[in-house]
Parts: structure tokens; C-alpha cells; sequence
């Protein structure tokens, strides 16, 4: 055996740790599904931005990214991304979200749409930025 660190891994190669893992957790949710999505917000040109993407795990989504140009932010674009990602969630009857961010990004505004702090990593990227995990029961 030989364990060799890459700072490039193939594609291949991560997908199949990813399967790996996969196949593993099928043991004890074997229904389980990692379905991706974005809501995309685009100007007048077709330009993408801002927008949300995540993934959908069965009775649960993960907020991955969520992005607006300076231009869209204070304007309420970031709450339609959120109420979007809820009718969503009704539609295919999932019951929670989940979403991280960092102390200088946005806080302030998933507390503000019910989200609760469930974890937070201490000084994560630099001293003094924490990186706070959210969840939402609906």
C-alpha cells in the first residue's frame, strides 16, 4: 500500500473516493441522492449575476454558494433566492436546510431569514474569520 499526496488529483480519482463514500452511506440511507441546482439571476445581456447553487439530499438541501454582484445586494434579490430555495423544498416535500458561511460574508442575513447557528470553526480561513454553520427546520 502506498498513500501519496497529490496537490492536483484527477478528476477520477476524487470521483472515486466520492463513490467510495457513496457506496458506503448506502448502508444506512440507501435511498440516498445528491441532486444538484441554481437559482441564476441575469441582467438584461444573459450575464449571470448573481445567483444560489446546492444540492438536495433527500429531506434536505445544502446551500452551497450564494452570490450577488455589489449592483443587486440591499435589494431584496437575496431574499427571492431564499424563498425560492423554500418553495423548492415544499415541492419535493424536504423538511430542512442547511447552509455555511463566514464571519464577513452574510450572518446577519440567513439569522435574519430564521436560519440558527448549530456550529461555528474558530478563526477557520485567517485569525479573527469564523466559519458559522446554519440550519433551518421548515
Amino acid at each position: 500500500m502506498e498513500i501519496a499526496l497529490s496537490l492536483e488529483p484527477r478528476s477520477e480519482d476524487i470521483d472515486a473516493i466520492y463513490q467510495g463514500l457513496g457506496g458506503y452511506n448506502q448502508k444506512f440511507v440507501p435511498e440516498i441522492t445528491d441532486e444538484s441546482f441554481a437559482l441564476l439571476v441575469r441582467n438584461d445581456l444573459g450575464e449571470v449575476v448573481g445567483g444560489l447553487t446546492g444540492f438536495i439530499y433527500i429531506s434536505c438541501v445544502q446551500i452551497r454558494f450564494l452570490w450577488l454582484d455589489d449592483a443587486l445586494r440591499k435589494q431584496g434579490v437575496g431574499s427571492q433566492l431564499m424563498a425560492q430555495v423554500e418553495q423548492l423544498c415544499e415541492q419535493r416535500n424536504i423538511s430542512n436546510i442547511a447552509v455555511d458561511t463566514y464571519t464577513f460574508q452574510a450572518p446577519t442575513f440567513y439569522e435574519k431569514h430564521g436560519y440558527q447557528e448549530i456550529g461555528r470553526y474558530p478563526d477557520y480561513l485567517v485569525p479573527g474569520i469564523d466559519k458559522i454553520f446554519y440550519y433551518k427546520v421548515l
